[in-house]
């Protein structure tokens, strides 16, 4: 299947990409800003419609509807306007909907900006990834742990709130998991790391650099057994789910199940 053209969309593509201009509006999400980017979704990144954003995850990156839909009635939440059928990109940045603390790429709403691309932050989550060139679980996991701890670290010495509960701690698994699962092959973690920099860096797919869209839509399925690697990969497993409440690693597997289906983003 890889990409279909979305409802009332010209044919994708991909090799069309445009950073955002003057009066554009971008979210904390690099999947959705690359999709605007690309025109996919509307470049200025205003009014939105959940069928236009479910259309758009399922047709050009192959997302499973139900996730798309789960991510898409959170970001209609987020619009000021509680009566809108549609929001802007730059209304995602509401904190403790979609945007939450201890994102790989942006700082925490204690500090501020936690919409903008913030280099410091995101070049200490790479630093974490050594001399690699490609992702695995372990690396993956890794890198993400040590965010949230270096995070923690930061609020701490600031004297301000660490919000990093079990809703945080579930949606940090899935991000690090969906990117791994739209990037790569959802079975075994391993993505070039030039393409994961790509991403997060410019937000464009990295189609010019051998990136296809799946020839599948990723489920829920697939998004269990990508977080379940990655907590099984992290060496910290037993004392996180402790600090975020969980009280073991055994009720991990349940949070993600239970919990997930109703947190989903796209990083």
């Amino acid at each position: 299947m890889a990409t279909e053209t979305p409802e009332g969309h010209p044919p994708i593509d991909w090799s069309k990409w445009e950073p955002a201009g003057e009066g554009d509006v971008r979210s904390p999400c690099p999947m959705i800003n690359a999709l605007s980017n690309h025109h996919i979704l509307p470049h200025n990144g205003k009014g939105i419609t959940k069928g236009q954003i479910v259309s758009v995850l399922t047709k050009s990156i192959n997302l499973d509807s139900k996730i798309a839909n789960v991510f898409a009635t959170g970001a209609l939440a987020t619009n000021p306007d509680h009566s809108a059928h549609s929001f802007d990109l730059d209304h995602l940045r509401k904190h403790g909907v979609i945007e939450h603390d201890v994102s790989l790429s942006r700082n925490d709403i204690a500090f501020g900006d936690n919409h903008s691309f913030d280099k410091s932050v995101w070049e200490g989550v790479m630093k974490s990834y050594g001399e690699k060139t490609e992702t695995d679980f372990a690396s993956v996991s890794k890198a993400r742990y040590e965010r949230v701890m270096a995070a923690k670290k930061a609020h701490e010495e600031a004297g301000k709130d660490f919000q990093y509960g079990i809703k945080e701690f579930v949606l940090s698994y899935g991000e690090s998991a969906l990117f791994l699962g739209i990037l790569g092959d959802p079975k075994d973690g391993k993505i070039p790391l030039e393409h994961l920099k790509v991403l997060f860096e410019q937000e464009r797919l990295p189609y010019k650099e051998g990136w296809r869209p799946l020839e599948q839509p990723l489920t829920q399925t697939q998004m269990n057994h990508l977080i379940f690697s990655l907590t099984t990969a992290n060496e910290h497993k037993a004392a996180e789910a402790a600090e975020v409440g969980l009280g073991t690693v055994h009720a991990v597997t349940s949070a993600v199940t239970s919990i997930l289906p109703s947190f989903c983003n796209v990083m």
